[in-house]
C-alpha cells in the first residue's frame, strides 16, 4: 500500500488542493531562526477540510543553534501536534553535522511527543555517518530524481532506480520528482511516495507513548536579532556565519529566503571588497637565490612567480633584481 502527495511552500502560493489528486501534502512551515512561510497554515486548513493526511517541515540551517530552531519550529506549529508529520529538512549548509540534525529531532520530540522524520538526498544519506538518528527511530524521507524531465499525474514509469541508502534499512517516502504536473495546478511540483497507508501516517502523526513527557512551553525561545543589511554584507565580505563559500545563484537564493534584498545586499558586499586594499609584496634577488628557493620562501609556486613578474626564462634572474612574491 501507498500514498501519492506533494511538497509545497510560498512558492505555489497559488494552488487549491481541491482541484488536484492527491493522497497527502506536506507543506513548509518555518526556515532557521525566524522565517515562518505564511502559506503553511492555508495549505493544512485545506488539507483539514479535505480530510487529507498532512505534514509540516523546517528548512535547517545548522549554522544557528539546533535547540533554538527546534524551539522556533515547536512555537510555530503548535496547532498541527498530533495531527500532522513535523519534518527535518536537511539539505542546506553544514550537511555533515549528524549530531545537529540529531539535537534538533530529539528536542523536537521532547517538546511534542511526536517524532519528526528526517528529508535529505540519496548522496547525504550515503556520505555521512547517521546511525545516531537511525537508532533513535527517525525515520527517513529521501529524496532521488533520475532527471528534471517533466512527468504527469504521478506516472513513474520514468522515475528510474529506487534510492538506496546505507544507513536506514528502509526509507518511509520517496521523493522522486520536482518536475511533477498534475492535473488542476500548471507548475512544476515535488511528488512524493508513502510507503504505509492512512492509518499509518496517523500512527506516526500521533504522540508516542501516552505516558510520554512533554516539555512544557515555559517561555519563547530566546531568538536572536536579525542582522542588518550591513551586518550581512559584512559576514558575506568576510566569508563567516555561514557565508564562507556561498556565491553566485546561491548566494542570491539564500539572501532572498532570509528575506533580504539579494542585489541591494551583494552591491554592499562589492562596496567593502572594493576598500579593501591588497599591498604587493616584493623581494629583491640575492647572489645564489632562484626561483624554486624564493617560491618555497614565500609558499607559492615557480609558475605564480613567473607570471606575477613575467619572467621569460625562469633560469635567468639577477641579484638586486625585485620580484613581486604576492
Amino acid at each position: 500500500m501507498s500514498l501519492n502527495g506533494i511538497d509545497i511552500s510560498k512558492w505555489q502560493s497559488g494552488i487549491n488542493l481541491a482541484n488536484i489528486q492527491i493522497d497527502f501534502v506536506i507543506a513548509k512551515a518555518t526556515e532557521g531562526l525566524t522565517y515562518v512561510d505564511h502559506c503553511c497554515d492555508k495549505y493544512i486548513q485545506q488539507a483539514k477540510k479535505l480530510n487529507k493526511p498532512f505534514g509540516y517541515y523546517h528548512f535547517a540551517r545548522p549554522y544557528n543553534d539546533a535547540i533554538q530552531e527546534a524551539d522556533f519550529f515547536v512555537k510555530n506549529t503548535k496547532g498541527y501536534v498530533d495531527d500532522g508529520i513535523p519534518c527535518l529538512d536537511w539539505e542546506a549548509e553544514n550537511k555533515w553535522d549528524v549530531s545537529w540534525a540529531k539535537r534538533f529531532l530529539d528536542r523536537v520530540t521532547q517538546r511534542t511527543g511526536v517524532k519528526p522524520y528526517i528529508y535529505m538526498s540519496e548522496s547525504i544519506a550515503n556520505a555521512y555517518n547517521w546511525s545516531s538518528v537511525v537508532n533513535a527511530g527517525y525515520k527517513l524521507w529521501v529524496a532521488k530524481y533520475k532527471d528534471y524531465v517533466v512527468d504527469y499525474n504521478y506516472n513513474m514509469s520514468n522515475a528510474g532506480s529506487k534510492p538506496r541508502v546505507k544507513n536506514w534499512p528502509s526509507y518511509i517516502m520517496w521523493q522522486w520528482t520536482s518536475s511533477g504536473r498534475l492535473n488542476g495546478y500548471n507548475g512544476n511540483l515535488d511528488c512524493d511516495v508513502f510507503y504505509g497507508d492512512n492509518q499509518t501516517w496517523n500512527n506516526d502523526a500521533r504522540k508516542i507513548e501516552s505516558n510520554h513527557s512533554v516539555v512544557p512551553d515555559e517561555k519563547p525561545p530566546v531568538i536572536e536579532e536579525r542582522p542588518t543589511d550591513e551586518q550581512i554584507a559584512q559576514y558575506i565580505a568576510d566569508g563567516t556565519h555561514g557565508w564562507k563559500g556561498v556565491y553566485g545563484e546561491e548566494r542570491f537564493t539564500k539572501l532572498s529566503t532570509l528575506g533580504y534584498e539579494p542585489v541591494k545586499i551583494q552591491s554592499m558586499v562589492t562596496a567593502i571588497m572594493a576598500k579593501r586594499e591588497i599591498k604587493p609584496e616584493y623581494y629583491t634577488v640575492k647572489r645564489g637565490d632562484n626561483l624554486t628557493k624564493i617560491a618555497k620562501k614565500y609558499s607559492t609556486s615557480v609558475a605564480k612567480l613567473v607570471s606575477l613578474n613575467t619572467i621569460k626564462n625562469p633560469n635567468l634572474i639577477y641579484a638586486g633584481q625585485k620580484l613581486r612574491v604576492k
